[in-house]
């Protein structure tokens, strides 16, 4: 859990997990620098399983490698210092990866909340490895504060990028599908606050060129494609599918899709739901 100046909302970012149904973790707080009352409100808890990293501040890529470096578990959970866990969130998603033992990453559906009306659509949470790296080529599907992955494969695929700082978990999430499946639970195990002070919300522009550059490299690598097939793709799977050219979707069904480099039943019927939704 980095943590900025977080003294709002982080004693109830805290509770929710130690009061986790699955006791066996340690919580790493790394505090990057805050000047608020956030570390004495970390000193108020006297439970043996928290652990405090003080750094200069040098903003959340930083703080999230270094939580990486100094974490002692081999599975690394994540949630920010304003999120909450529901209780079996950890519970469920460690029985999930025990039923998969080829799963790198677990992450599950969201419920959002907050002060503000800012708006955040509900999408439908992939579940096969070929609908994910699909959803990655045009959009972040996974939030960051659900995940729980494996800290080897996150750090073989080069950890958390700085250079793309506000984005940097979508970028991760491309290249750790390269080294095994990924599990989507559809329990809504996590809440997801939403205020005017968040981070995504005050570097929104960025984060969305961000996100155009990362989907079109993720075109690239999954769909196999060249940097101007890419871009056409990506910026076809942003459209609403009413807006999408006829011309343009036979092209990504008989050029594209071919090329993706896994399919599943799941990426189908996606596929022909989005269809069906130009005929309508």
């Amino acid at each position: 859990m980095p943590v900025w100046n977080g003294e709002k909302f982080l004693a109830e970012s805290v509770d929710s997990i130690l009061t986790q149904t699955f006791t066996d973790f340690e919580l790493l707080v790394i505090d990057d620098g805050s000047t608020d009352r956030t570390m004495e409100i970390l000193r108020t808890y006297s439970d043996s399983r928290l652990r405090v990293l003080r750094l200069n501040h040098g903003g959340i890529v930083v703080a999230l490698n270094h939580g990486l470096s100094q974490a002692r578990g081999e599975w690394i959970a994540r949630l920010d210092s304003d999120d909450l866990c529901l209780p079996r969130r950890l519970e469920l998603q460690w029985r999930a990866l025990n039923r998969h033992p080829q799963a790198v990453l677990c992450h599950t559906a969201v419920t959002c909340f907050g002060e503000t009306n800012w708006p955040v659509g509900q999408a439908r949470l992939p579940r096969s490895r070929s609908f994910t790296a699909l959803r990655l080529c045009y959009q972040c599907p996974i939030v960051h504060s659900s995940v729980l992955f494996k800290k080897s494969v996150a750090l073989a695929a080069g950890g958390y990028l700085l250079e793309e700082r506000h984005a940097e978990d979508y970028s991760l999430w491309g290249r750790m599908l390269e080294h095994g499946e990924f599990i989507g639970l559809t329990e809504r195990l996590v809440q997801l606050r939403l205020h005017i002070q968040s981070v995504s919300r005050q570097n929104l522009e960025t984060q969305l060129t961000l996100t155009r550059q990362i989907g079109i490299r993720h075109c690239q690598k999954f769909l196999r494609l060249n940097e101007a097939d890419a871009s056409r793709a990506n910026a076809l799977l942003m459209e609403i599918p009413r807006a999408r050219s006829w011309r343009d979707w036979w092209w990504f069904l008989y050029y594209c899709v071919p090329r993706l480099r896994w399919k599943s039943v799941e990426l189908y019927a996606w596929l022909g739901l989005q269809t069906l939704k130009m005929l309508r």
